[in-house]
């Protein structure tokens, strides 16, 4: 800002430029009016003795002119007030709270400004004054703003890059003070091998400007609970352990003790109790292992504390893709059988399958007068395989298998079978009992956990084996279940299982239960179900009452046949059991998985038909809502194309998880559904640490030659001044010449002429 206009005047000689020339001329100039005077000593009368030294005089002076060149400059030049610049953080955590006094960290640079108003006052008489808010840019803003309109929503605070936007918005400016108002929580997160601080250091020397940084108090140091990091991998394997380091950090609280909790959406799944001490920071290892394919929410929480400034930090989502590596299957078969090896055959070839098979030749009852080291046949390793590895699985198969002869006080098998049906309805395994005569009550599951979970019920006085030969027929359910899809085209899958061998007969049930589905039977008197599947809790089970399907491998290949509808039959059935997502005909897709408010959302729906080819004219029914509370923010009904898709496009404002669930029917009939989650969420790192950094600050002072302040800070004037040399500013000027003018060469030839005729008349030399 200008103060003043002036006019400022200068002397300057053109001819001779160099100093030592001027004094030289001036030298021979006064030795020539010495010799001057010396000469006209002789002249008798004093005025023409006089008169002669005088035109002497003028002449070498008009001579001495001509040789220096003499000009007058004239300068107009603006006289400026040097700058100070306010710089201001407006970041949110700027809004939190110190301690237990209630105030506010940005209302702490509120008072410090309504105390020194004098030394406020007297800084904008003195100095240009610009005010600047900061986070990870720059904003210009006026006094006015400080008091109530200055918006504390920066969600990052960058130094860094705050510090090289004023050298380049200040370059060639006189600004002589920064005055910093922070609390120094610089988010940026920079390799371990780089020093923040030392580069903050050296981009504010760099500027040569000193910085006054202010900021607040031991005092006002936030309380607070945060869980500062979680470390995972957001890709894991099914049934497989899934580890996170979480990182948890605390402030303002001694000897808590904290429930940490891992939720799946609303349930708990694993959870610890910390001890905090005096520990200022806490490195904790969760582990839990996934029973589900597919993308899951997770959710770490702690319970928010008494005065606790920052609530949002005591929570951290995170979503995480389960996949599956391999299928692993323990296949349990009471005696070997054209069955049992036909099936073991097809799951051993199979690469992406890990088989554990065992074959119980030897029971604990059998006598045998060898030491049990001495027997080639080990016992069937019970506890190992029903407790401690069972969750490992994805399947489990009974073949044939009688489990009584393990009930005995020291076996305990019925208690396994109870962890059996936890395997399935509460960890979403799959299980799959097979026929034979001592399978299903004549194995003696009536009654136990496993007849609980299995589609047919189980009564042993009215269950019989029915060992006439006849053929399977598919239910109308079976027709076009993925099971019994032994071909893409329905009416050839009904030709196939049509020309299917014929089986040995069955174990007859005593019929499915309600929620049960039966996909072939076996045309006896009653139709008992010959296959069937159930969904149980989490999992699924399936029952194939006969251990003679081997027939539709060896007898179709004897007729010169392929054994591929055999091998389909089993891939198909272990995909439904353990719920391959390949099965399903309803797929979302969602562009990505984080994104901002009200940025664009783009939702793809596929379906498929039997055939896994595009499926045209399937009614969609699309609902998107919030993860934890339910509430809807879109619905919609569509139609998929020719091309088997449906796109959808949505906006939403608000933070948060959100699943999107579609449902897919044809007419009545439903084809399946679907679901993905997403997130919108404004990354805001601020809350990440409340811990003020006075250290940045105070460096800043210390190598840019400043000072550092704590808040409040009152009589600032008499602490420290800023250096206010003059600033001008030429904006034009002119030079006027004393020499170039032909009445000079006049004068002098005058001053000689007259001075000759003199001489000449008074007969001097």
């Amino acid at each position: 800002m200008a103060m003043e206009n002036l006019t400022q005047w200068n002397l300057t000689f053109a001819g001779v430029e160099n100093l030592w020339l001027r004094v030289f001329v001036l030298i021979l100039a006064i030795a020539v009016l010495f010799f001057s005077w010396i000469g006209v000593k002789t002249v008798s009368f004093h005025s023409q003795r006089l008169l002669l030294f005088v035109l002497r005089f003028f002449a070498t002076t008009l001579i001495v002119i001509l040789l220096l060149q003499p000009q007058i400059e004239q300068k107009e030049v603006l006289k400026l007030k040097n700058k100070v610049v306010c710089l201001l953080d407006n970041s949110a955590s700027m809004t939190l709270k110190g301690g237990d006094t209630g105030i506010t960290r940005f209302q702490l640079v509120n008072k410090f400004f309504k105390d020194n108003a004098s030394f406020i006052a007297e800084l904008h008489d003195t100095f240009d004054v610009d005010y600047l808010s900061f986070s990870d840019t720059i904003k210009e803003i006026s006094y006015n703003d400080i008091e109530g309109g200055l918006g504390l929503d920066g969600t990052n605070t960058d130094i860094s890059q705050v510090l090289k936007l004023l050298k380049k918005r200040y370059e060639g400016k006189s600004v002589k003070g920064y005055l910093v108002f922070s609390d120094g929580a610089d988010t940026t997160e920079l390799p371990s091998t780089v020093n923040k601080l030392e580069v903050i250091s050296s981009l504010a020397r760099d500027l040569s400007v000193p910085f006054f940084t202010f900021s607040p108090a031991g005092n006002m140091e936030a309380r607070d609970i945060a869980i500062s990091d979680v470390s995972y991998d957001s890709f894991t394997f099914v049934r497989s352990p899934w580890k996170a380091d979480v990182t948890i950090k605390i402030f303002g609280y001694d000897d808590l003790k904290l429930p940490l909790t891992l939720k799946q959406g609303n349930d708990i799944i694993a959870s610890r109790v910390l001890d905090t001490g005096k520990e200022r920071e806490l490195h904790i290892d969760l582990s839990f292992t996934p029973h589900m394919t597919g993308t899951f929410l997770y959710t770490l929480s702690l319970p928010v504390q008494p005065h606790e400034a920052i609530t949002e930090n005591n929570q951290v989502s995170f979503l995480v893709k389960v996949v599956r590596d391999k299928i692993r299957i323990m296949h349990v078969c009471g005696r070997p059988s054209w069955d049992e090896r036909f099936l073991r055959r097809v799951l051993k070839s199979d690469p992406n399958i890990d088989l554990i098979s065992f074959f119980i030749l030897r029971t604990p009852s059998d006598v045998t007068e060898a030491r049990t080291d001495e027997l080639s046949l080990i016992p069937f390793p019970v506890d190992e395989l029903f407790t401690q590895a069972l969750g490992s699985f994805d399947l489990v198969i009974f073949q044939n298998f009688d489990y009584r002869p393990y009930d005995s006080s020291f076996f305990r098998f019925s208690h396994y079978l109870k962890n059996i049906q936890k395997f399935v309805t509460e960890l979403g395994g799959g299980f799959l009992m097979i026929g034979g005569d001592i399978s299903f009550s004549t194995g003696g599951y009536d009654g136990t956990p496993i007849d609980e979970i299995l589609p047919v019920n189980l009564v042993a006085e009215k269950d019989t084996i029915d060992t006439t030969r006849l053929k399977a027929i598919l239910t109308t359910e079976g027709l076009k279940h993925p099971v019994t899809a032994l071909d893409a085209d329905a009416d050839r899958n009904s030709a196939i299982w049509k020309d299917l061998p014929e089986l040995d007969g069955c174990n007859v049930t005593s019929g499915l239960k309600q929620d049960a589905v039966s996909l072939a039977i076996y045309p006896l008197k009653g139709n008992p179900p010959l296959i069937s599947v159930r969904d149980a809790g989490q999992g699924r089970c399936m029952a194939i009452t006969t251990d003679s399907l081997w027939r539709w491998n060896f007898l179709s290949v004897g007729k010169g046949g392929s054994n591929r509808h055999y091998i389909k039959f089993w891939q198909n059935s272990i995909k439904w059991l353990i719920k391959d997502p390949t099965l399903n005909p309803v797929h979302i897709m969602v562009n990505k998985e984080t994104f901002l408010p009200n940025e664009e959302i783009q939702i793809k729906i596929t379906v498929v038909g039997g055939n896994y080819q595009p499926l045209g004219g399937v009614q969609l029914a699309i609902d998107v809502s919030d993860e934890f509370s339910g509430k809807s923010i879109f619905s919609a009904k569509g139609t998929t194309g020719g091309d088997g898709q449906y796109r959808a496009t949505i906006k939403h404002g608000s933070e948060g998880y959100y699943i999107v669930k579609v449902v897919a029917k044809r007419e009545t009939d439903e084809i399946g559904q679907d679901y993905a989650v997403f997130n919108i969420a404004l990354e805001n790192r601020e809350f990440k640490d409340p811990f003020i950094m006075r250290d940045i600050l105070a460096k800043m002072a210390e190598v840019s030659g400043g000072e550092y302040f704590d808040l409040p800070a009152t009589n600032i004037k008499e602490k420290f001044s800023i250096e206010n040399p003059p600033v001008v500013k030429l904006v034009g000027k002119r030079q006027i010449t004393l020499w170039d003018n032909g009445y000079i060469f006049l004068s002098i030839l005058a001053l000689v002429s007259i001075e000759w005729w003199i001489r000449k008349r008074g007969g001097l030399s």
